[in-house]
């Protein structure tokens, strides 16, 4: 679907030539071109269902350059294969569904100029957004700038890591997007005591919050690829080693 709500932008008001929104969900699309238009932030103002439709539209125009707002499902796969627009010039935001960390991982290694979070979405937010891309600037919410903060800690910090068995149990059960009372549950321990566990995690792993813990975890290869079932297939291993070494201690 397209829209131009041309009538009620006056170009010599807009700071910038053209601004296309691509989401694959009708009310999300529709919802940010009216939300654009209020704002009066371009003399063009377009919506399409894909990147490519958008990118085509861009092509064909006489615009001098261009803002990009990308969102949905299909978003970051279609510009990962198409890349940025062959022309006009165009500054691409993409807008992050959540924050999870694989969503966050895809999105860092795609061709854009900022990012902003679905749930920060307001008119307020969108003026502050254009403004900060007309001065050059490179928009983030605060955990994709954690995100990326820890991915560069990640790749300087090789020093080793020493765990207890019951912190490697809890960071299996962090890396697996367990919340401190379902950990707590799994292992049999208070809450307070996986905070505990938690706070030492945080330090040793030189992170700042669970979600860089669980994408260091898995680059430093402290935890296995695949998510874990429970606590109890967390600790199989671990005490059938320390079972073994008791009954060794006892002969």
């Amino acid at each position: 679907m397209t829209r131009t709500p041309a009538t009620s932008l006056r170009g010599d008001q807009a700071a910038i030539p053209t601004v296309v929104v691509c989401d694959d969900r009708d009310v999300m699309r529709l919802g940010l071109v009216e939300m654009l238009d209020a704002i009066r932030c371009a003399a063009d103002l377009k919506g399409f269902t894909s990147v490519p439709d958008g990118w085509a539209y861009l092509a064909d125009s006489s615009a001098a350059g261009a803002v990009a707002i990308l969102g949905g499902n299909s978003a970051p796969f279609e510009l990962e294969r198409a890349g940025r627009p062959s022309r006009p010039p165009t500054r691409i935001v993409l807008m992050l569904r959540d924050s999870e960390a694989t969503r966050l991982s895809v999105a860092a290694g795609l061709p854009v100029d900022g990012f902003f979070l679905e749930e920060d979405l307001s008119t307020s937010m969108l003026r502050t957004l254009l403004s900060r891309l007309e001065n050059r600037e490179f928009p983030m919410p605060a955990p994709m700038a954690e995100f990326l903060l820890g991915q560069v800690r990640g790749s300087s910090d090789s020093s080793p890591v020493r765990l207890s068995s019951r912190e490697q149990a809890v960071l299996r059960l962090v890396a697996d997007g367990a919340t401190n009372k379902i950990i707590a549950d799994e292992l049999g321990i208070s809450v307070h005591g996986v905070k505990h566990h938690v706070a030492n995690l945080l330090k040793q792993l030189n992170c700042a919050n669970r979600t860089e813990v669980a994408s260091m975890a898995m680059r430093r290869g402290l935890v296995p690829a695949e998510p874990a079932r429970s606590a109890g297939h967390v600790l199989q291993g671990l005490s059938g080693r320390h079972g073994a070494a008791s009954h060794r201690s006892r002969q």
